[in-house]
């Protein structure tokens, strides 16, 4: 299996790693039939990658054997905040959704040890029929049957419906709602958006 490193990972303040630590734990008294999660928000710049980064590094250092997969296709920002990188070409979630690889292709081990990541490689404008596809199916399928946990990137809710299309293939969702600036009524959109998929809603995040 190919790797990657992820070179800036941040050291988080105590507060804010318990933080995430409980949100670790409350997942996990959801049930062990929620093992494919979609992390997402409403609006841009409420922290949803932070989140989803941070809670897939304490996850695997538990032990468990986590997968996070960058669905933000449009515009993720992820391999460059994060500084992941490694040799060779890298091959991402766009090439395979494509047909141009195979799934072993772009699911990379890392430096994180039981971290798993398939990265974006490239932006798409309109990558909803990607993910409306039979690929996408056959990926998140493979993904929880050989992972403890899989984590899902998504896009915000509100701008496109490229979350909505990755919900209906994952067993909960958690919303990511930043405080002091997102607006109630944003919320609740987003709550009403996320019942259409009939994905349960696991929680929100506080951020």
């Amino acid at each position: 299996m190919k790797q990657l490193s992820i070179n800036q990972l941040p050291q988080l303040p105590f507060d804010a790693a318990e933080s995430i630590n409980q949100l670790r734990v409350n997942l996990g008294f959801c049930g062990k039939e929620f093992k494919t999660i979609m992390i997402t928000s409403s609006t841009p710049d409420e922290g949803k990658s932070f989140v989803s980064m941070n809670l897939w590094n304490q996850m695997a250092n538990m032990g468990t054997r986590t997968l996070i997969i960058d669905c933000d296709l449009r515009n993720s920002e992820m391999r460059t905040r994060y500084g992941i990188g490694g040799q060779g070409k890298l091959y991402g979630i766009a090439h395979y959704l494509a047909g141009q690889v195979e799934m072993e292709d772009i699911i990379y081990e890392t430096d994180v040890s039981g971290g798993f990541i398939i990265p974006v490689d490239m932006h798409v404008a309109n990558p909803s029929i990607l993910l409306e596809g039979e690929r996408f199916a056959k990926l998140m399928k493979y993904c929880r049957e050989n992972c403890d946990y899989v984590l899902v990137d998504t896009p915000p809710l509100i701008n496109v419906a490229d979350s909505m299309n990755s919900a209906t293939h994952c067993d909960g969702s958690v919303l990511v709602v930043r405080s002091g600036s997102t607006s109630r009524r944003l919320v609740e959109n987003s709550l009403q958006m996320l019942q259409k998929t009939s994905t349960p809603l696991l929680g929100t995040v506080l951020n």
